[in-house]
């Protein structure tokens, strides 16, 4: 049970931090109140504090106490979403292949001799 409400607050943070960096949500906008959010997701309103004081500690949110959640200017970091693409691939690469094939498939492409 402790495991659903941990994974429950993390999709929520998650899916927030999404649609802040796809630029639903602007800089300086504010987010959904705590019980507004809570209602809409038929969550805990703790469940939705936990997770914007997450996104804030990541610098994704400022809270203003008794006004809200608002969006902080959101740096677009491509770097991240490249390593996520690669473990991705090498976990997939990983099914199928030993570490050291998926290392000489790696040295090969970076050396130029690619045309496997």
């Amino acid at each position: 049970m402790v495991k659903s409400k941990i994974d429950l607050f993390m999709r929520i943070k998650e899916n927030f931090k999404s649609l802040i960096e796809k630029g639903a949500y602007l800089e300086g906008e504010m987010l959904p109140s705590v019980r507004k959010a809570s209602s809409d997701l038929g969550v805990n309103p703790n469940t939705v504090q936990k997770a914007y004081q997450e996104l804030a500690d990541e610098n994704y949110i400022e809270i203003i106490p008794k006004k809200g959640a608002y969006v902080k200017k959101y740096i677009h970091h491509p770097e991240k979403e490249l390593v996520q693409s690669i473990q991705q691939q090498i976990d997939i690469l990983k099914k199928h292949y030993t570490k050291d094939e998926i290392l000489m498939m790696i040295k090969k492409h970076l050396e130029g001799d690619n045309h496997d």
